[in-house]
């Protein structure tokens, strides 16, 4: 359990709050498909209705979009909260929006809540809790949350109860989302989407949303590696964890969705708070920084959704997590790869973290990189001198700010997005939402470097031991730094070859080319050669057919070729219309080769 000396005092008391709306649930409807369908046709004929009038408004018709998903929820939060990360598909005003989508939703009444409860614990409520409130302190689209009181235990805890009928309906709109990426497949619309894998994400998230088994079992892992980040996970109690009821800690903190507002409605009270409770804000976001990167790079099992609802913060700088159902890992050789474009990012390699970029992506088209390579550098440089400007605007410093410079780069010449770079991306962007509150002077080449240099001493410490004198561990220190270049070097230059064939074709381009021009000018002058020689193939034994044709120098020209027998003017003409066609077909092909750079794409 937490301990209570990391209690704070309240930042915003509990009638301060505004109250859950409590509705009472509904069965399914049969026609919820046919609703959703006529919501999102009605939102498309606005949209379209406002081109052809000229009132549209890109933030206008984002926002309009993200309300729309709040009202449908469920499985469509999720949908939007993954296209907020597309970035390649929708428009820079559409992703910002989506990414503020927040899983809230109207609450149902508690007498439901207590009879589910029984229902899956398999006895009286007051078996189990001595007290339980019926009133929702929380509610989304998923479940609600209601405060109760262990009787066995004697601690109070979090009881998240699943929503009725959420099975029913997830699965109808499961259908549904299936059915529309069909038509957009079958109409090949923006194909780069890889639609497939999307339908795939989602199928994960609604299946482990389905079943709070999933959660608890994320939070027992996170917990453990968490502990030497001090950041606090909540206790789960699997006794009581069922598919649909996850009973969990609660923990009597602020929450830091409750410090943005604050900051922004009453900095004075605000200053008190975290003197009060030695809260130094700088210090916090430091230590959720280099939290999700070890999470991502040294754990491997990191929490996806860091919004600032789910992040506590506790006293003496210290932070706790909440809301583990989005929970991930990366396979490992992809997660070394995004490391070294993190470190490249550090020591400002620019060039080399291009060439990491490319390995992150998906497919990559027959182009000559090396183009694509210049304009990521200069982003980056640009980028790397903005992370020194204090005074310069958060979000064009952060991280995410770097990842999206490079993808848009690559993806003005096709370099696809991966889905695992998607999701990683998820989890530093929606950290972004606490931290541009908290440290909005960042200088991200120093935070990134700072990780680096700690995380390479707790690995020193791990291998090498405390108990060995300084001066062994120095040199075992530089051995193992020595190790750890020779380990990049190795594992990029693998990677690297392994992508050669791709970016051999894209430098190829130029000499194919070349070639093109070079064979389509032959086929030009062959098929040139072969009507001069029908013509005097036709003066020597059709006169009356051509010579009405030519001109007094033609015909002159034409009567000083040689008098060939029949056959041999066959032969010959058929020759040389044969080698222009081989000529033509050759230019074809490498003109097909040649790299064809892409339109610039009209995106909402």
């Amino acid at each position: 359990m937490l301990d209570n000396t990391l209690v704070p005092s309240r930042l915003v008391l509990p009638e301060e709050r505004p109250p859950i709306l409590i509705v009472e649930p509904e069965p399914p409807s049969g026609y919820r498909s046919a609703m959703v369908l006529r919501l999102i046709s009605g939102y498309l004929l606005a949209v379209g209705w406002s081109r052809l009038t000229r009132t549209f408004s890109r933030q206008g018709a984002a926002r309009r979009f993200r309300e729309l998903l709040e009202d449908l929820g469920g499985l469509w939060i999720k949908v939007g909260q993954l296209m907020s990360l597309r970035i390649d598909i929708l428009s820079v005003e559409f992703c910002r929006e989506l990414s503020k989508l927040q899983d809230t939703a109207h609450g149902f009444p508690g007498r439901i809540a207590r009879r589910l409860i029984e229902k899956e614990l398999g006895g009286p409520i007051e078996q189990y809790f001595d007290h339980f409130d019926e009133e929702p302190f929380a509610a989304a689209s998923i479940g609600q949350l209601h405060r109760a009181h262990l009787r066995r235990e004697n601690v109070w805890v979090a009881v998240k109860v699943q929503r009725p009928y959420l099975a029913e309906n997830l699965g109808m709109d499961m259908k549904l989302i299936e059915w529309l990426v069909r038509v957009i497949v079958l109409l090949n619309i923006m194909p780069y989407g890889r639609w497939s894998l999307a339908v795939f994400e989602l199928r994960h998230i609604m299946h482990e949303e389905l079943d709070y088994r999933f959660e608890a079992a994320a939070m027992r892992r996170l917990k453990k590696t968490l502990r030497k980040h001090r950041v606090y996970v909540p206790e789960a109690f699997p006794e009581y964890t069922t598919p649909r009821i996850l009973v969990m800690e609660f923990i009597q903190a602020a929450l830091m969705s409750d410090f943005i507002k604050v900051f922004a409605s009453d900095p004075v009270k605000l200053s008190g708070w975290l003197q009060e409770n030695n809260i130094e804000p700088k210090l916090v976001a430091r230590r959720l920084i280099h939290s999700i990167f070890r999470q991502l790079f040294e754990d491997n099992l990191y929490h996806g959704d860091l919004h600032p609802g789910n992040i506590i913060l506790l006293r003496d700088s210290r932070i706790a997590l909440i809301d583990f159902g989005s929970i991930g890992f990366t396979d490992r050789e992809y997660l070394e790869k995004l490391r070294l474009f993190m470190r490249a990012l550090a020591t400002r390699d620019y060039a080399k973290a291009a060439d990491i970029g490319f390995l992150l992506g998906g497919n990559l088209p027959a182009i000559d990189l090396e183009e694509v390579k210049g304009d990521t550098v200069r982003f980056l440089r640009v980028w790397g001198s903005r992370t020194h400007v204090r005074e310069l605007p958060y979000h064009e410093k952060s991280i995410d700010h770097a990842i999206v410079g490079v993808t848009k780069t690559m993806l003005r010449y096709r370099c696809t997005v991966d889905w695992q770079f998607l999701r990683v991306r998820r989890a530093l962007t929606t950290l972004d939402s606490a931290l541009m509150t908290l440290l909005p002077n960042a200088d991200y080449t120093q935070i990134i470097a700072q990780y680096f240099r700690k995380a390479e001493r707790r690995m020193n410490r791990k291998l090498v031991g405390p108990a060995l004198v300084p001066r062994v561990v120095a040199s075992a220190a530089n051995m193992m730094d020595a190790s750890e270049r020779l380990y990049e070097l190795t594992f990029y230059r693998g990677s690297v070859i392994r992508r050669q064939a791709q970016l051999f074709q894209g430098a190829t381009n130029k000499f194919a080319y070349f070639f093109a021009v070079g064979f389509g000018q032959l086929a030009l002058l062959e098929f040139g050669l072969a009507f001069v020689l029908l013509s005097g193939f036709l003066d020597q034994y059709h006169p009356d057919v051509i010579r009405p044709w030519l001109g007094p120098q033609l015909s002159h020209l034409i009567g000083r070729l040689p008098r060939l027998d029949y056959q041999v003017w066959v032969l010959l003409i058929a020759a040389v219309v044969f080698f222009a066609l081989s000529s033509a077909r050759l230019r074809i092909k490498f003109a097909e080769k040649e790299a064809r750079l892409p339109e610039s794409r009209a995106s909402l």
